[in-house]
Formats: C-alpha cells, sequence, structure tokens
C-alpha cells in the first residue's frame, strides 16, 4: 500500500469534502428544479383532467336525446385545452373515432383496433386504460405527450386525450429558467466559499499535523523498546506514515512474544522428555497420569498468563470388559493400543495423550477451543469406525469434552468437566460425543 504523510492526506481530505458538499448542494438544485417543474405539470393536468370531466358530464347528461353517432361526432369537433387530440374506442378496443395528427402518431386507421396495434407498446398502454390503470405518459417518437383517460358514463367508451407536454410546458419556460439561473449563482458562490474555506484550513493543517506528527514521533520511537516487554493488540495497515509505522513496531513485539512461548514450549518438551521413562505408560508408551499433573501444573501457569485456549478430551472405551472376557485379555491390549495409534494420527503433533486409567485416556489440545476439540474427537471416531471394517473384533469409545475457563485452578477442573460429559454420552448410548 503506498503510504502518505498526514499533511497530504488531511488536504485531500478537505478537498474531497468541499467538492462532495457542492455535488450535495447542486443536487439539491436540480431536485428542486424537477420539484418545481412536476408540480407546475401536475397542476397543468389537474386542470384539462377537470375541463375533460366537465364537458364529458355534460355530454353525457344529454347523451338520452341524441343517437351515439352524433354524440361522438360532436364529442370530436369540440376543441380541446392545449391543442389537445382525443381518440375515442370502445371497450373491445374498435376505434369509434381519432384525430388525424393521433393517426399520424400512432399509425392506425379508423378501422384498425387500437389493441392490435403492431407496437406492443402501444397495445399495452391502450389495454391499461380499459384495465382502469393509470397512465400518464407516453412517447411517441421521441416525443413526451400527456394521456388524460376518461370512461364515458352509461356507454362502452372510452375517450383519451393527447396532449404533447410542450404545449403544457410553454407556460413554465420562464420559471425554469430562473431555477436554471439560481443553481448557476449558487453553485458559483458555494465554489467561492469552499474555495477560501480551503485556504484558511490548509493553513491551520499545517499547524495541526505538526503537534500529531510530533508525539507520534516519540511514541514510534518508544516502542522500538517498549515491544519485548508488552503485549499490545496489532494495528491494521491504513496507509499514514507514522501509523503505519507504529503499526510495524506491534507487529516486531508480536513476533518477539511468539518466539518466547515457542522457547518456552521447546523447553517444557525437553525437560518433559528426560522424564519421559518415569513419566510414560509401560503398554502404549504415551504419557501417564503422573506426568499429566506434573505437566498441566506449569502450562497452566502459561495458559493463565497468556490467555491462550486449551482444551481436553477424555476417550473411553465402551464395553471394555465385554472385549476382555469374550476375546482375551491380549486382544484387549491390542485395543488398547489400536486406540492410541488412531488418536496419534488424529492429533497434532504438540497435542498430548495420556493413559488415565486402564481403559481411559484423556488428550490435551493446547490452542484450541472446545468446538474445534469436538471436531478432532469426531475425527478419531470416524476412524475408529474405519478399522472397524471387515474385523473378527471391533470398538468403539465415547468422549467427554471440557476447555479452560477462567477460574480454573487445576487440570482436575477441566476433567472434572469432561468426565461429566463423558458419563452423558454413555447415557445416550454411547460411541458418541458430548
Amino acid at each position: 500500500m503506498k503510504k502518505i504523510t498526514l499533511e497530504r492526506l488531511l488536504y485531500r481530505k478537505y478537498l474531497k469534502t468541499s467538492f462532495i458538499s457542492i455535488l450535495f448542494i447542486g443536487l439539491f438544485l436540480i431536485s428542486f428544479y424537477f420539484i418545481v417543474n412536476k408540480n407546475v405539470v401536475n397542476k397543468s393536468k389537474e386542470l384539462i383532467l377537470n375541463n375533460l370531466e366537465t364537458f364529458v358530464a355534460l355530454m353525457v347528461n344529454n347523451q338520452t336525446k341524441i343517437k351515439t353517432e352524433q354524440f361522438l361526432e360532436y364529442l370530436s369537433s369540440k376543441t380541446f385545452p392545449y391543442d389537445g387530440k382525443i381518440l375515442i374506442f370502445d371497450e373491445k378496443g374498435k376505434i369509434e373515432f381519432v384525430d388525424e395528427e393521433i393517426k399520424k402518431l400512432l399509425k392506425i386507421n379508423e378501422q384498425d383496433n387500437i389493441l392490435k396495434n403492431s407496437n406492443y407498446k402501444i397495445n399495452y398502454y391502450f389495454k391499461d386504460i380499459i384495465d382502469e390503470k393509470r397512465i400518464d405518459k407516453i412517447v411517441l417518437e421521441n416525443k413526451n405527450y400527456l394521456l388524460f383517460p376518461k370512461k364515458i358514463s352509461n356507454s362502452s367508451f372510452y375517450l383519451v386525450c393527447i396532449v404533447d407536454e410542450k404545449n403544457i410546458l410553454k407556460e413554465i419556460n420562464t420559471l425554469i429558467e430562473y431555477c436554471k439561473n439560481l443553481e448557476y449563482v449558487l453553485i458559483a458562490g458555494i465554489l467561492i466559499f469552499y474555495l477560501l474555506s480551503f485556504f484558511y484550513i490548509s493553513f491551520n493543517a499545517k499547524n495541526f499535523v505538526y503537534k500529531i506528527n510530533k508525539p507520534l514521533s516519540k511514541i514510534v520511537a518508544f516502542t522500538k523498546v517498549y515491544g519485548k516487554k508488552d503485549t499490545p493488540l496489532e494495528l491494521e495497515p491504513c496507509g499514514i506514515f507514522e501509523i503505519d509505522s507504529l503499526s510495524s513496531n506491534f507487529k516486531k513485539m508480536l513476533e518477539e512474544l511468539d518466539d518466547r512461548t515457542k522457547k518456552l514450549i521447546i523447553e517444557e518438551t525437553k525437560r518433559a522428555y528426560h522424564e519421559s521413562l518415569a513419566n510414560t505408560d509401560a503398554l502404549t508408551g504415551v504419557y501417564n497420569r503422573r506426568y499429566l499433573y506434573t505437566f498441566s501444573e506449569q502450562y497452566l501457569k502459561i495458559v493463565k498468563r497468556e490467555n491462550k485456549n486449551l482444551a481436553l478430551l477424555i476417550l473411553d472405551l465402551d464395553d471394555f470388559k465385554k472385549i476382555n472376557d469374550t476375546f482375551g485379555h491380549e486382544i484387549g491390549d491390542l485395543v488398547i493400543k489400536q486406540l492410541v495409534e488412531i488418536a496419534k494420527n488424529s492429533i497434532r503433533e504438540n497435542d498430548l495423550i495420556v493413559r488415565f486409567g486402564g481403559d481411559e485416556f484423556i488428550i490435551l489440545l493446547p490452542n484450541t477451543q472446545i468446538e474445534q476439540a469436538k471436531t478432532v474427537a469426531l475425527k478419531i471416531i470416524d476412524k475408529i469406525d474405519e478399522y472397524n471394517k471387515d474385523k473378527e473384533f471391533n470398538f468403539t469409545i465415547s468422549v467427554g469434552v471440557s476447555s479452560y475457563q477462567k477460574g480454573d485452578e487445576t487440570i482436575d477442573n477441566l476433567i472434572s468437566r469432561a468426565d461429566d460429559a463423558l458419563y452423558q454420552a454413555k447415557k445416550l448410548g454411547k460411541n458418541c460425543i458430548v
């Protein structure tokens, strides 16, 4: 990531803020323009609708006194506001009357059916009118036309007045020009204001950056030494030179702490190796109960001090006495050895297997959360199931799981919770994990 100084970043941020503010002002003015424009158009449309409704209502009142043909002819001869042109059709789409200009726009004849027009968009427009859906505008030959449909009462006819949008907007052009001029004036004023503000802020930014850089530089120098004595959080790179320098030093401190922890684990491992003869199980070669308590006493101190995770599994062979009684103790010993072999192949090199009792084993899983420990246990059970295929004798295990909790003083606290979980696994039918 390319790094920049605080001063340059500050300048960029203020410039960006200024331009964004100008953009929002411009958007506000444009929105204001369109709102005014839309309101004027809507008022004009309301006026046209009122005129049409009044006109049609008067005609309908006298409809019983004249023939339908005369009524339609009379409607078609009237002059509509804003030079509107009309189209009259029935509920099946049959055209009863159409103005000459509308004929050209829609490319239809009086004998045509408006719902069977070659232009599928026109079909949809007029079908929606018959379905009494609100249709306000139609685009014909790249021009906007306003639609004012009205069903003639007590008849199956629909009258649609089509008005060129420009005819309505002629009367509000002055207002539109005024809005545009006002927009330009305000934008120019905002630009001047932000230019003056930018120079003022730039002057003050130098002092501000100096005040920040001075203590940060001291902190950066100090952390080069302090990083080997503390445990802070690592900062993510942000692109600011001084802050990223601080982050880099924090990273070095964490690496140093990791090295110290690894060295401590190696030393503990060496010590455990020299005591292995007295601390291992003769049959399986894994650690015994004595070693578990000796090792855990020291390791729990590390877990508490470094705030590490620690999980514990208790594995118990299901119905082991039955295996001994049925196949003999030699097969029983073979089952125990095979369980240890499967467990070793399912855990990490630094994990610890302990023979806790006759057919009961404990596995310590450093830096492992309880859900991860259950995944390890499931892996062991699956491998046992695979081993059992085509074998004369089969065996299964039940597993209890626990993890280190704040307040645990000894390994017995974890063992007790895992043992309770193992008891529940046995009650659930064995060959499972709790």
